[in-house]
């Protein structure tokens, strides 16, 4: 069911919407972006469902550290907070639909990750009013840059997994 000719702009303008959403409204956007994703996940092949749901376990466990590591910290409590859990599964979405296409090349998407990564959680904490925090700063942006460089080199590799060769 998936388009693969030209650019997905439903997918790029829903993701950014839902983190817009999420980060401004966080429980209260839960349930239309939750609509909005089962929506984009029922679209997908079979293949890349399974894509996003590991994206979306990845994602999580990787938040789960970074808060375990007190690189990330979540006001009033050590758990990921529901918006950030749906933030990651339109994420996955979104990194299934369009952005891995783009990651393809490692030093492209260690430049992009290193740079839009850190940007969304620097961006998500100023407009969040104070639910995202980092407690230790400097290292906190360093070790978001080195980690979403990673991040986005795995997506764009492990996209021959999810895409059918044709």
């Amino acid at each position: 069911m998936s388009v693969t000719t030209g650019f997905n702009w439903r997918a790029l303008i829903g993701f950014q919407l839902s983190w817009f959403a999420l980060v401004l409204w966080q429980q209260w956007a839960l349930l239309p972006v939750a609509l909005y994703w089962l929506y984009g996940v029922w679209r997908l092949a079979k293949a890349e469902r399974i894509a996003v749901l590991l994206i979306l376990l990845l994602g999580i466990g990787i938040d789960a550290l970074l808060v375990q590591f007190a690189v990330l910290q979540f006001a009033g409590s050590n758990l990921l907070p529901l918006w950030l859990l749906m933030l990651w599964a339109v994420f996955a979405l979104a990194a299934v639909e369009f952005m891995a296409k783009v990651l393809t090349r490692p030093w492209l998407a260690a430049l992009l990750g290193a740079s839009g990564g850190p940007l969304s959680y620097w961006g998500g904490a100023a407009l969040s009013g104070g639910a995202l925090q980092f407690p230790l700063q400097l290292w906190s942006a360093l070790i978001l840059v080195v980690v979403w460089a990673l991040i986005a080199i795995a997506l764009g590799q492990s996209r021959r997994f999810y895409v059918k060769a044709g």
